[in-house]
């Protein structure tokens, strides 16, 4: 499992046993560091982003596909969503989101011709059968050509197709898919529908001379520029300015989108037909998206994404419940207006970044992103402050600095606005000199025409404020520094930003006076003054509220060490911890998520959950 790494100055000195362990053994915050433990508060959130659902008839059977990164993963489900396993897929279909009808006994069709069996998946397995398509029972049907019979339906018995002797009249390219126990067929532009009967072994097509487009707003003709579906008996039909629905009845629905919503973009914003329930993806004409749906009479906005799958009143869609057990979001199963998540277990192993991000534990809440996490209740809400920047934990109160403005609370759960100012400080601090200090970063990034290589620059303002709330720019302090930017300013205006740029090890810029003016530092020196930095310097990530410095470093095989600091720039102990979580490649990982609370604990974000440590004072 990848993890994290935090450290400061790895690029410019070693953090080995560094220089002075003046520390005095009675000094309580030694103890404190030795007698660390570590509990979890927070468990992963699987399934965030699920692009498509696909539920089997007897709600058995489930498919899920997300994208990871830029590749596409899919899940299947044989327990109802109990549970979850990775699916692989082979084909034209590999790496591409699925979305099928999957029969009670849970076999699906790819695109490609590929029958997969949910009961008999293993890692590397191709396709068990081929076909056109599956019913819901279980039939698997597959359309031939039989020579002079032309176009035939073949129906499989025990591992062999069997020809039906029925002719398929229309070209198989209008064939829109296999549900309950027939296939359906739609020529739009001929008004042409047909039918495969796989228990009669009969196809009926129909000609449907009263099918008026010109009823819903748009043009709509070029089969590049609709989209049709088949469910259940019901054909649909959608373009820029509304869809039709076709009943088993041969009765047609004409569906209108609202005025905002008629534009051209529509003829590619996607439809899935469940029954009689058509969902459309479909833009405004300022280009935001929503889903509708048509059914009956009318046709509504919903509450979710376009990944949604609908079996008899049952939906399954994908998003977020306010107070549910989800971070980002779920698989969330609505019967009778009551939504819940799909349990879903799941031992995932993520590849890349952890779900949490940089998380800040106020009492009995952690805030994270745009969620608020009650630890006693394990839900999650959306947070009423929006996504914290920084946080500052004065005497009587909490700073917040975030996305919607600058907020104060004394119980760490209800806010007060204090102002929208449009300064968001990333570093803040209260200085010696009973002033707020604070530093705006705003990333630079450069990438190379030609080697497409990036190279990171902060831009960097100092502020500051006599309440923490109204900030005033320090006049001539904007400067742009190499790298990432720093991520501590301690209270005697201390601050360090390392050039961490490929081939820039030993670089560093350095403040000591609240990143109002910086001199360069390379290898050790000062490049303004000519002079050595003192043995043993080294700036801290943290400062804790009886005045010592820390800093986190995780080692290439898994080690954990913190050092603890009487000042910001040195004089520093080092101190080996076993974690209860697992470290291992933790050093991998270097963006600065790990933050303190104002009971000094650390708050560790990790591929396996969110940790919180004990007091550290």
């Amino acid at each position: 499992m990848y993890k994290k790494l935090w450290f400061i100055c790895l690029f410019i000195f070693t953090l080995s046993f560094v220089a002075c362990d003046t520390t005095d053994d009675s000094d309580p915050t030694q103890g404190s560091l030795a007698n660390i433990s570590f509990k979890k508060i927070m468990e992963l959130s699987p399934f965030a982003a699920a692009e498509n659902i696909s539920v089997s008839p007897n709600e058995k059977y489930m498919i899920f596909s997300y994208r990871e990164n830029t590749s596409v993963k899919n899940y299947y489900s044989k327990d109802g969503g109990e549970s979850v396993q990775e699916l692989f897929i082979y084909g034209k279909d590999k790496d591409k989101p699925i979305q099928t009808n999957i029969s009670n006994s849970g076999l699906f069709v790819t695109s490609d011709g590929g029958v997969y069996d949910l009961n008999n998946i293993r890692s590397g397995s191709a396709a068990v059968h081929y076909a056109t398509g599956v019913t819901d029972s279980g039939k698997l049907i597959y359309i031939q050509n039989d020579g002079a019979n032309g176009k035939t339906f073949f129906i499989d018995n025990n591992g062999t197709y069997e020809s039906t002797g029925v002719q398929l009249t229309m070209n198989e390219d209008y064939y829109l898919g296999t549900s309950g126990e027939k296939m359906g067929f739609f020529d739009s532009y001929n008004r042409v529908i047909g039918e495969f009967d796989v228990v009669t072994k009969t196809f009926t097509q129909t000609t449907l001379t009263n099918l008026n487009y010109s009823q819903v707003y748009g043009n709509g003709l070029s089969r590049n520029k609709v989209k049709t579906a088949y469910s259940y008996g019901h054909f649909a039909y959608a373009k820029e300015g509304g869809v039709i629905i076709i009943t088993p009845s041969q009765e047609i629905r004409y569906y209108n989108y609202p005025a905002d919503y008629q534009i051209w973009q529509n003829t590619e914003g996607g439809m899935k037909l469940f029954g009689d329930h058509a969902y459309v993806n479909i833009f405004d004409r300022w280009g935001a998206k929503k889903v509708y749906v048509a059914s009956g009479t009318t046709v509504e906005p919903v509450d979710h994404d376009f990944a949604v799958c609908r079996v008899g009143d049952k939906v399954y869609s994908q998003g977020f419940l306010e107070n549910g057990s989800r971070f980002k979001s779920g698989i969330i199963k609505e019967s009778n207006g009551t939504k819940s998540y799909l349990p879903l277990e799941y031992d995932f192993q993520y590849a890349s970044n952890q779900m949490f991000g940089k998380t800040y534990v106020l009492g009995n809440y952690a805030y994270v992103s745009d969620k608020v996490y009650d630890i006693g209740a394990k839900t999650y809400a959306t947070s009423p402050i929006g996504e914290i920047v920084s946080i500052y934990h004065d005497e009587s109160k909490t700073l917040a600095y975030t996305s919607k403005g600058i907020y104060t609370s004394t119980d760490n759960r209800n806010w007060t606005e204090e102002s929208t100012d449009l300064v968001r400080p990333n570093l803040v601090t209260k200085g010696t000199d009973g002033k707020y200090h604070a530093l705006t970063l705003v990333q630079q990034v450069y990438i190379s025409p030609s080697t497409q290589a990036r190279t990171y620059s902060v831009d960097i303002r100092a502020y500051e404020s006599i309440n923490g709330i109204s900030w005033n720019f320090v006049t001539g302090s904007a400067t742009n520094l190499s790298g990432t930017g720093p991520r501590f300013m301690s209270s005697d205006g201390k601050v360090q930003a390392i050039n961490n740029n490929v081939g820039s090890a030993g670089m560093s810029s350095f403040s000591e006076n609240f990143g109002e003016s910086w001199v360069r530092i390379v290898n050790g020196v000062n490049t303004t003054t000519g002079e050595e930095v003192p043995a043993g310097f080294k700036t801290s990530e943290f400062e804790t509220s009886n005045g010592k410095f820390l800093s986190v470093q995780f080692e290439f095989n898994g080690q954990m060490f913190l050092n603890s600091c009487a000042t910001s720039t040195g004089n520093c102990t080092e101190i080996e911890i076993v974690p209860s979580f697992n470290a291992e490649s933790m050093y991998q990982f270097d963006d600065g998520s790990t933050t303190l609370t104002s009971k000094d604990e650390l708050v560790f974000n990790t591929l396996d959950g969110i940790y919180l440590s004990s007091s550290i004072r």
